[in-house]
């Protein structure tokens, strides 16, 4: 394992997506529907819906205009997917003035979205596009970001095709900030109300539909970028995973699968597949050094543990990923149809739902079989001959 990547594993696992999910399950079991529709003191539409909803709408909310597309909703509360890809929440009583504006989602064009960022950084940014990402940063050499960006979006976009998984067009522009230094990093992130801890390299926000990262190599286009490029690559993943459809934002899904995915991706044979072939290019070293490592006191039931549930992933971070990129590698690599089979299955659940441990486990053999100690034991062999 590289030098705070443990560090790294617990920002992520604080910071991340399952934080995120985790807050939105707890909310619906204790309400039962997440999101409550504004709409509905507009409009005669229930005050329960599972949306989304056919239409968009403006509200001023808390003296900000919104724009976006209900999606579920009951009395109290209510998600509006903004068409920058923010998701909103808040209750019908605090929006004002609200009006239908459209029918169906319609997120902004790459050009809005780039007068946006203007608008949003004070003119103080310089903001970059590229057929996909929208990318604000300090002006100079720091453009080359919207096409590293671009390059990791064919690179996964490519592998999963491949694989059979037919991605999706993203409905919004992807959206990246890329600060000058580590420390304006920070500073904007505390300035926002969600300071990073001490060690973060960078990181995808799933209510903002963003990633936000520094530029470690000092705006040198022709520099090595590689001091954050793993974390950076990680999150990129994220972002365009769930905005092509091999995740779905809106519904819980396995933390084994999401991470794993993306530390599949750290590897230089993955995101930069055209100018290596070989399978070691493709193997993400420090988490098969953190497999191996744990070989001898291994718990039996391990495999099972990960695929029902995302609780090793808070009591044992480091062990967790490394199980997670393992797997996901494996699979990959000796079933690459299945998987692509099992990332559409487990993408199309219903949004805003729990996803219990039965209904993983029973999702994952319908794909891969029953046998899960069989499958365990095959993954060690192939580790063994890696």
């Amino acid at each position: 394992m590289p030098p705070g990547a443990l560090d790294r594993v617990a920002v992520r696992l604080l910071g991340g997506v399952y934080v995120w999910q985790s807050r939105i399950m707890k909310n619906y079991l204790l309400r039962t529907i997440l999101v409550a529709l504004l709409i509905a003191i507009v409009w005669p539409v229930p005050l329960h819906g599972v949306g989304p909803a056919k239409f968009m709408m403006s509200a001023l909310v808390d003296g900000r205009k919104l724009e976006g597309q209900p999606l579920t909703w009951t009395k109290q509360q209510m998600f509006l997917l903004g068409r920058d890809g923010e998701l909103h929440e808040f209750a019908p009583a605090a929006a004002k003035d609200s009006r239908k504006t459209g029918t169906g989602f319609r997120g902004y064009t790459i050009a809005e979205m780039q007068n946006r960022l203007r608008n949003e950084f004070n003119g103080k940014a310089e903001v970059s596009t590229t057929t996909h990402f929208v990318v604000a940063h300090p002006r100079g050499e720091w453009d080359a970001w919207a096409n590293r960006l671009e390059s990791l979006y064919r690179s996964f976009t490519h592998y999963m095709q491949v694989r059979g998984f037919p991605v999706s067009r993203p409905q919004v522009p992807l959206v990246a900030v890329v600060f000058r230094n580590q420390s304006e990093y920070y500073r904007y992130a505390a300035a926002n109300g969600s300071p990073v801890p001490a060690g973060t390299l960078g990181h995808y926000d799933p209510q903002s539909n963003r990633i936000f990262l520094f530029d470690a190599s000092g705006a040198n286009s022709k520099a090595d970028w590689s001091m954050n490029a793993e974390t950076i690559i990680h999150e990129a993943t994220h972002q365009t995973a769930y905005n092509v459809g091999v995740h779905r934002r809106f519904a819980e899904q396995p933390r084994w699968l999401i991470e794993g995915l993306a530390m599949m991706f750290e590897a230089r044979g993955v995101w930069d597949a055209r100018s290596t072939y070989d399978r070691s290019d493709r193997i993400n070293q420090g988490r098969l050094r953190d497999f191996q490592a744990s070989l001898k006191n291994r718990p039996e039931n391990v495999l099972i543990s990960l695929i029902a549930s995302d609780q090793l992933f808070r009591t044992n971070p480091g062990f967790a990923y490394a199980e997670a990129w393992t797997l996901s590698f494996f699979l990959c690599e000796t079933r690459p149809q299945q998987y692509s089979r099992y990332l559409a299955r487990v993408a199309a659940r219903k949004a805003f739902s729990p996803y219990p441990a039965k209904a993983r486990l029973t999702d994952f053999m319908a794909v891969f079989g029953s046998d899960l100690k069989l499958m365990d034991a095959q993954l060690c062999r192939f580790v063994e001959e890696l």
